[in-house]
């Protein structure tokens, strides 16, 4: 299920002071961006913090569009948006996996995909530690929702590299299968944004769409291996996703060089991210998951963000 962000940097700069204001902040890492991005456009900064800007602020803004209608639902949700919102480095590069550095962008992946299930329609009942005011349950999952009366916690996790995948899923594993869990069937999520390209890159491609067939390949070729040995009959599957930076082209100069080809070729800056669902068909419910993938690429996936 890929989705890409076209660059109008006004009204997505617009978008982030909305996000800024509707979680009442002032200061942090969604307050920096603005201007990062900003002066990236209309002045000649390159930093990569310049480059990279646009791409991290998107996770902001999406958080932003999925929850301002339903962040009333959920008690002191706002607290733990606002420490998303406002904690962690200016980008994903410089976080510290041994310091508290990468903690907002866990917590930012699980408040992204939780919104994206409410959106979809799917009826989520806990985010994080905070109950829905209509919930009937305990939860200590990252997400649980209910489906059909049936009770699904959803873990999620957030590698840091490809050699880690596996530790971490077998932590959401033995999450989902703690005895206190009541043997509920689980999901596990994995933001692999993290790790899905090199540091400091962007995917250069001449169209977004082919862009989301890099990343979306990228995505599959990285964990699907990784991950297919703890589709155990309790899990019911994988929810993948992964964000990247993209430079697609926009045009090229009518100045040709002396064997044709453009002296400048020009390029706009895109946030491509993609959502993979791995169905587990040996699991105790083997339509769920397939369900809710149809439910998310029918409403979010074409969402403005």
């Amino acid at each position: 299920m890929p989705h890409h962000k076209v660059s109008n940097y006004e009204a997505h700069v617009r978008s982030l002071m909305a996000a800024c204001a509707w979680i009442g902040i002032d200061r942090g890492r969604a307050a920096q961006y603005g201007l990062l991005i900003r002066q990236f456009f209309e002045g000649a900064e390159r930093s990569r913090e310049h480059i990279l800007a646009y791409n991290e602020s998107c996770e902001i803004t999406e958080i932003y569009k999925l929850w301002q209608a339903n962040i009333d639902n959920f008690p002191n949700l706002d607290k733990k948006i606002r420490a998303v919102f406002s904690g962690g480095p200016i980008l994903r590069e410089d976080e510290k996996s041994h310091t508290s550095s990468n903690r907002a962008r866990n917590d930012a992946f699980v408040y992204l995909l939780a919104g994206m299930l409410i959106r979809a329609g799917v009826s989520v009942v806990a985010v994080n530690g905070s109950l829905s005011k209509h919930a009937r349950c305990k939860s200590e999952a990252d997400i649980t929702f209910d489906w059909n009366g049936s009770v699904i916690d959803v873990e999620c996790k957030r590698p840091q590299t490809p050699v880690t995948i596996q530790k971490r899923v077998k932590e959401a594993y033995q999450q989902l299968t703690r005895p206190e869990r009541l043997g509920r069937p689980g999901v596990i999520g994995l933001d692999c944004s993290a790790f899905i390209r090199p540091p400091g890159t962007v995917i250069e491609k001449d169209s977004a769409e082919e862009a989301e067939a890099f990343l979306g390949e990228l995505l599959e070729t990285a964990v699907m291996r990784e991950i297919t040995a703890h589709l155990k009959p309790s899990i019911l599957g994988f929810i993948l996703f992964a964000r990247a930076p993209a430079m697609t082209r926009k045009g090229h100069s009518t100045i040709l060089s002396p064997d044709g080809t453009p002296l400048q070729r020009y390029f706009r800056p895109e946030s491509i991210s993609t959502t993979l669902v791995v169905n587990n068909s040996n699991s105790s419910d083997d339509q769920m998951l397939r369900t809710v993938f149809q439910m998310l690429s029918q409403k979010v996936s074409d969402l403005d963000f």
